[in-house]
C-alpha cells in the first residue's frame, strides 16, 4: 500500500518538474529573442544616429555654401557701391574745377567792367555800375558754391542708396 501512495506523488513531482522545465524552456526561449530584438533595436538606433550625423554634416555644409554665396554677393555690392561713390565724388571734383573756371572767367569780365567804367572817355558814372556787378557776381559764386555742395551730396547719397538697396536685394535669399 505504501507504493500506492508513493505512486500519485511521483507522478505529481513528474508534472511539476515537466512543467518547471518547460516553463523554463519557454523563458529562455522569450530571453534569446528579447536578446535578439535589442541587438536589432541597437543597430537601427546606430543606423539612425549615422543618418541624422551625415544629414546634419549636409545641412551644415549647404548653410555655409549659402552663407558665402551671400558673403560674395555682399562684397560685390559693396565694391561696386565704392566704385560709384568714388565715381560721384570725382564727377563733384570735375565739377568744382568748372565752376572754378567760371569763377575765374568772372573775376576777369569784373576787372574789365571796372576798367572800362573807370576809364575817363565812359559815358555817365562808372562807379554806381560795379556795386550791382559785385553783389551779382557775389550772389553767383555763392549759389554756385551751394549747388556744387548739394550735387556732391546728393550724388554720394544716392550711391549709398543704391549700394544699400542691392545689399538687401543680395542678401534676402530667392
Amino acid at each position: 500500500m505504501l507504493l500506492d501512495l508513493k505512486a500519485p506523488l511521483l507522478w505529481g513531482l513528474g508534472l511539476a518538474l515537466v512543467a518547471a522545465l518547460a516553463t523554463a524552456g519557454i523563458e529562455r526561449t522569450r530571453a534569446a529573442g528579447a536578446r535578439t530584438d535589442a541587438a536589432k533595436a541597437r543597430q537601427e538606433l546606430a543606423e539612425y544616429r549615422g543618418t541624422m550625423a551625415e544629414s546634419a554634416r549636409l545641412a551644415e555644409r549647404a548653410q555655409r555654401i549659402q552663407e558665402q554665396t551671400w558673403r560674395d554677393r555682399v562684397d560685390g555690392v559693396i565694391q561696386d557701391g565704392q566704385k560709384q561713390i568714388a565715381a560721384a565724388r570725382a564727377d563733384a571734383d570735375d565739377a568744382a574745377r568748372a565752376a572754378g573756371g567760371l569763377r575765374n572767367q568772372l573775376a576777369t569780365f569784373r576787372a574789365a567792367v571796372r576798367a572800362a567804367s573807370a576809364a575817363p572817355t565812359a559815358p555817365g558814372g562808372g562807379a554806381p555800375a560795379a556795386d550791382p556787378l559785385d553783389l551779382l557776381s557775389d550772389l553767383f559764386g555763392r549759389a554756385d558754391t551751394r549747388a556744387g555742395d548739394l550735387a556732391r551730396i546728393a550724388d554720394e547719397r544716392g550711391a549709398a542708396g543704391t549700394v544699400c538697396e542691392r545689399h538687401a536685394d543680395a542678401t534676402t535669399p530667392p
